[in-house]
């Protein structure tokens, strides 16, 4: 146990020196690189930040609108008849969009029915297994400045729906 605390401890502070000191055997001039590179990261932040923030008031007024409340009244019913539970809904509706709204619902939830029980499960999985694939797509494309996302959306929400039914199930299994 005392070991792998201290494993636990150490293990990024040594990653990190470890990088540095075979960067400086190599020769390689360790701060004008580690300099270059926040330079990078801080453009690219800028860069995609006017995305951020249309997509955070997207959001925000989706939510102080009521239109996720009414949108998961409306699917609660046929998700309950394919066997979904009804109390994933407005996960399964907000996850895509954004993470920090499903996390908060994801935190309520988790209040309201415990974590220990099946929906809880249900809900810890799906958030475990999911991405907010829009969010993503449009950080990763604006800074990269991609135009043309072909089907790169209908893949993502697909294949994030996909990996949330199938929490539901196995958890419905297990």
């Amino acid at each position: 146990m005392i070991l792998m605390n201290f494993i636990s401890d150490f293990s990024i502070p040594g990653v990190i020196l470890i990088i540095v000191l075979a960067a400086y055997l190599k020769g390689v001039p360790v701060f004008d690189v580690f300099i270059e590179g926040a330079r990078e990261g801080a453009e690219t932040a800028f860069n995609i930040l006017p995305t951020m923030v249309g997509i955070i008031a997207a959001v925000s007024i989706l939510n102080a609108s009521g239109l996720i409340d009414i949108l998961t009244s409306l699917v609660s019913k046929p998700l309950e008849l394919i066997g979904i539970p009804s109390e994933t809904a407005p996960i399964l509706l907000i996850r895509p969009f954004s993470g920090s709204a499903s996390l908060g619902i994801f935190s309520e939830q988790l209040k309201t029915y415990g974590a220990d029980t099946y929906i809880g499960r249900v809900l810890s999985t799906i958030m475990g297994s999911s991405e907010t694939v829009l969010y993503t797509l449009a950080v990763y494309f604006g800074a990269t400045n991609v135009k043309d996302t072909r089907h790169a959306v209908a893949a993502s929400l697909i294949s994030s729906y996909m990996g949330m039914l199938a929490s539901i199930y196995i958890c419905k299994i297990l």
